[in-house]
């Protein structure tokens, strides 16, 4: 079955793969942590979350849904729902998409359910496999973690939509063009899809963060707030990517309508140039007889030699009105290439989870736990944190989603959501 399974006892021991006997003990138990991540789910987890864990049958349609939905918080008072979106970096679109991350937090379990490979569940399950730090401080602790790694690794994908606006706008400044403008249409359209999934999560995480919930201990609150105040941040820096994006968008237009005057320009000099030569050319065209100068010898020499001396004059005055400075760019054109808004550095993407994963380590280590395990004394300098980054970096990758007709039976019926 496609999930992940880990328990950190009382003893601080960390069990992998548990059978569902196992996890079935497990849940009746008081102590110790649960922890199951069901990647890419499949029919036959309905029944591990339905029978074992007891959740709510429309809970568990929507977590195992491979179409996206807002993200929401609901308390059942055995567990609370929580429903989470972040950017999908398995699919290669022009248009940024997000996907879900759903968790089941309860007394001493948490469920993570997402249909697609996630940078940020995978540096959190690193962690685990390194030592099990990450349960040690309970169910809610291990949510916040969860919470955090997920809006660290939008980060980049800002970052590097906020770097293809300033090319669009150096674009639009040199030579405005369709590529351009179909450019600037997608990063839109990419930051109001990310803003549509962020904007519902700031009202799960001020939930989080007020002591709504039994179940998130008054320790953890505080964290979720810091969070809250992070995921603004970070809608602050979405929302000035799309306000450049309809700055430029204006820039554009206006660009175009320059760039149509200087058309209209070029044209009216061509047309100003050739009226002299027209002109000549008119008057020694005229079928009229004894016209002087028919029969000179030297009559079509002089004809061109007037010609070009029009010509040249024309230029003179065009040059002197400075009429001839303009367009110098036109033939210059250079267009703007496909653009990924998900097509970031792995490593880069890593090393913003995996700080995100070992600061909220250090930031427990001298914590109370929040549950009764026992821990040895840690000692002033505890180089684990440096340790457990290192090893996410060297382990994660981000991996390429399945078929959908493989994930879920539902898919091939509905098509992928759009963000």
């Amino acid at each position: 079955m496609p999930y992940n399974s880990y328990y950190l006892d009382s003893s601080n021991d960390l069990h992998r793969a548990l059978e569902h006997d196992q996890i079935k003990s497990t849940l009746k138990g008081s102590t110790g942590v649960l922890w199951i991540d069901i990647d890419s789910p499949e029919q036959s987890d309905q029944s591990l979350l339905l029978d074992e864990f007891d959740f709510h049958p429309l809970l568990v349609d929507t977590s195992l849904d491979v179409e996206p939905s807002a993200a929401r918080v609901e308390d059942f008072g055995r567990y609370v729902f929580v429903n989470a979106r972040s950017i999908d970096y398995t699919l290669e679109s022009d248009v940024l998409q997000t996907t879900n991350l759903s968790m089941f937090i309860g007394s001493n379990y948490v469920v993570t359910i997402h249909n697609v490979a996630m940078p940020s569940v995978e540096a959190i399950r690193g962690l685990v496999e390194i030592d099990g730090r990450p349960l040690a401080k309970g169910p809610a602790f291990l949510a916040h973690a969860h919470f955090d790694a997920l809006i660290q690794a939008i980060l980049p994908t800002l970052e590097r939509m906020s770097d293809r606006a300033d090319a669009i706008e150096e674009q639009i400044l040199t030579s405005p063009d369709d590529s351009a403008l179909a450019t600037l249409m997608a990063l839109k359209r990419s930051s109001l899809g990310l803003n549509r999934a962020l904007l519902p999560q700031r009202d799960v995480l001020n939930r989080l963060g007020r002591r709504e919930f039994e179940l998130i201990g008054s320790g953890v609150d505080l964290y979720f707030r810091d969070l809250f105040d992070d995921l603004l941040r970070v809608q602050a820096a979405n929302d000035a990517i799309r306000e450049r994006a309809d700055t430029a968008l204006a820039t554009y237009l206006s660009a175009v309508s320059n760039r149509q005057n200087e058309i209209m320009k070029i044209l009216s000099i061509v047309a100003t140039i050739f009226m002299p030569l027209g002109l000549i050319a008119g008057i020694f065209g005229m079928n009229i007889q004894n016209m002087p100068g028919t029969e000179f010898q030297w009559g079509y020499h002089i004809v061109w030699v007037l010609a070009l001396v029009g010509f040249v004059i024309t230029l003179w005055m065009l040059w002197l009105k400075r009429w001839l400075v303009g367009g110098q760019t036109f033939l210059r054109r250079q267009r703007l290439g496909r653009f990924v808004p998900t097509a970031v550095d792995p490593v880069r993407l890593t090393g913003y989870v995996g700080r995100a994963a070992t600061r909220n380590l250090r930031r427990m280590t001298d914590l109370p736990s929040a549950r009764p395990i026992r821990r040895p004394p840690v000692p002033r300098y505890d180089p684990a944190p440096l340790k457990l980054a290192g090893a996410v970096l060297g382990r994660l990758r981000p991996r390429r989603r399945r078929p959908h007709q493989d994930t879920h039976p539902r898919s091939a019926r509905r098509p992928q959501g759009q963000a």
